[in-house]
């Protein structure tokens, strides 16, 4: 009978260490999902850093207008240098747009499947409470069946030795 107990409490405490570890993992798993969203916002600052360091090339650019403005009788070389400089600007200002389109659509994924991995960790969660509570109740009842066993046993053997006792003290 101890023996028995003492495998019921090594598996559960098996099931316990297995359910912990599993907890651990989780934890880890969400400590990750941490650092990597950490590093999506330097990214987002290093994005706004890179607008601030556009917006000084405006500034700058700003300036040459002046300057031109005031050479403008002479400078129509340089005009059309600075229009194809403003074209190049543009590109990479659309090329950023897009690509700040595709961060922000990678973001919604990854935002999506977060909530995917909250509904299966609290879905496993759920049903491996349901799953300890119903092994729990399955070994209650076998526990409550075999001392049900072992008292009939107990009074069958006291009966066949009290038999035995009978028959030596009648030889």
């Amino acid at each position: 009978m101890e023996a028995i107990l003492r495998e019921i409490l090594a598996k559960l405490t098996s099931i316990e260490n297995n359910f912990l570890s599993f907890q651990q993992e989780v934890r880890e798993r969400f400590t990750q999902i941490d650092k990597r969203f950490a590093q999506i916002d330097e990214r987002f600052a290093q994005i706004d850093e890179r607008f601030a360091q556009i917006d000084e090339r405006f500034a700058q650019i700003d300036e040459r207008f002046a300057q031109i403005d005031q050479r403008f009788e002479n400078m129509e070389a340089r005009l059309v240098a600075l229009e194809q400089k403003m074209e190049e600007t543009n590109e990479r200002i659309s090329r950023l747009e897009e690509e700040m389109c595709d961060v922000k659509k990678r973001l919604a994924r990854v935002e999506t499947q977060l909530d995917e991995v909250k509904e299966t960790v609290h879905r496993l969660e759920v049903q491996l409470a349901n799953d300890v509570h119903t092994l729990l109740q399955n070994i209650y009842k076998k526990i409550d069946e075999k001392g049900f066993e072992i008292y009939a046993l107990n009074k069958r053997l006291l009966r066949v030795e009290a038999s035995i006792e009978q028959l030596q003290s009648q030889v």
